[in-house]
């Protein structure tokens, strides 16, 4: 971790929240953006946090210098300090990856770092975790999350996929899963979950390693959602992508996640019922205190039914950008699911199939991934 920041006290405030964490190194605090731009170009440190308030101390226009320093690390996760008064959104255009408000707490800082802690603790978690969620039902985000992990992995990135639906998951439906298989209701709590995740995940379509939900219905209340997030955190230590399809409910679990997840995708249709569900999610993030903290992402399912919406409109309704917009296709997606096979395998010159390429690599270009 790199500091940019002028005034020694918020400078040791912040080297003491970060102390807290596990595996965790100050390499230096430079008050000078000269100085700065320079150790970022040549120790390409994992995190550089930048003070907001720095040009209206005289001293540089922060979000130039977040620019520069993106452009001589590129794999640095840029993190905006400010404070309450000074509110700021992440955008991927200011090469911002999150805001820190001060004073900040370990699940603000824990976000802000994209590694948030996990019940026994993961440590030095390096992929990013896309959760897909959707505040109704049948709009397609376990065929999207299903696809969109299979498509991550053949561009040959490690990709693992979590059914995060503990109590019907659909995951096991939807993939040629044998019998046998386990799922995370059969891992150990705490530390020891650590050295038998390998064992219960499943290798499945084009080597996406696939971390399953209980088999049943009422084995999902022997779970805790901290054993959800470390789950998660583990995986992410060992993958470049972690995509979980995320229950609909708002429910601890659900919320567990979310504080896990460095983006949340929601999914959409342009029916009027499915939009103003969206917006109650999103309004609901807001109060949650997720939006300017994670890239919160909107992607249009059966995007080619236009009943009088447009991308433009469902942007303005949601205050959200539209990543990607998935067409109808509904013989080549019913197939992949009666086949049990990804459509992105089995059809992988389908409009469907490319429409979910586009986004994995939008995400990708999101993340910023080295």
């Amino acid at each position: 971790m790199l500091l940019v920041e002028d005034l020694p006290q918020v400078a040791e405030h912040l080297k003491g929240l970060l102390a807290r964490e596990q595996d965790v190194q100050v390499i230096g605090v430079e008050e000078d953006p000269e100085r700065a731009v320079a150790r970022a170009t040549s120790d390409r440190p994992d995190v550089v946090f930048i003070d907001a308030l720095l040009q209206a101390k005289g001293r540089s226009d922060p979000f130039a210098l977040a620019k520069r320093i993106r452009a001589g690390s590129a794999g640095t996760r840029i993190v905006m300090v400010t404070v309450p008064q000074r509110p700021l959104v992440a955008r991927a255009e200011d090469g911002i990856d999150a805001i820190l408000v001060l004073p900040g707490q370990a699940n603000d800082l824990a976000g802000a770092l994209g590694s948030p802690k996990v019940g026994g603790g993961a440590g030095g978690a390096k992929g990013q975790v896309i959760a897909i969620y959707s505040p109704k039902g049948g709009t397609g985000k376990t065929t999207i999350a299903v696809n969109l992990a299979c498509s991550l992995r053949r561009d040959g990135r490690t990709v693992a996929l979590v059914d995060g639906v503990m109590q019907f998951g659909a995951l096991r439906h939807v993939l040629p899963v044998p019998p046998e298989v386990r799922s995370i209701v059969d891992l150990p709590p705490g530390p020891a979950m650590r050295s038998a995740i390998g064992d219960v995940v499943w290798e499945g379509p084009a080597g996406v390693h696939v971390l399953f939900a209980p088999e049943r219905p009422e084995q999902a209340d022997l779970l805790q959602p901290a054993e959800i997030a470390n789950a998660i955190g583990l995986l992410a230590a060992t993958h470049d992508f972690v995509v979980v399809d995320a229950p609909t409910r708002l429910a601890d679990d659900t919320l567990a996640i979310f504080d896990a997840a460095t983006t949340i995708v929601i999914v959409s249709t342009y029916m009027d019922v499915t939009v103003r569900n969206a917006r109650a999610a999103v309004d609901t993030f807001g109060a949650l205190g997720y939006r300017g903290q994670k890239p919160l992402l909107v992607v249009v399912n059966q995007g080619d039914n236009l009943p009088g919406m447009k991308k433009n409109d469902l942007e303005r309704t949601l205050e959200l950008r539209v990543i990607a917009e998935i067409p109808s296709d509904w013989k080549t997606v019913s197939n992949s699911l009666n086949q049990k096979e990804p459509y992105v395998i089995a059809a992988p010159k389908a409009p469907v199939s490319l429409a979910i390429a586009a986004l994995a690599a939008a995400l990708v270009a999101q993340q910023r991934v080295a």
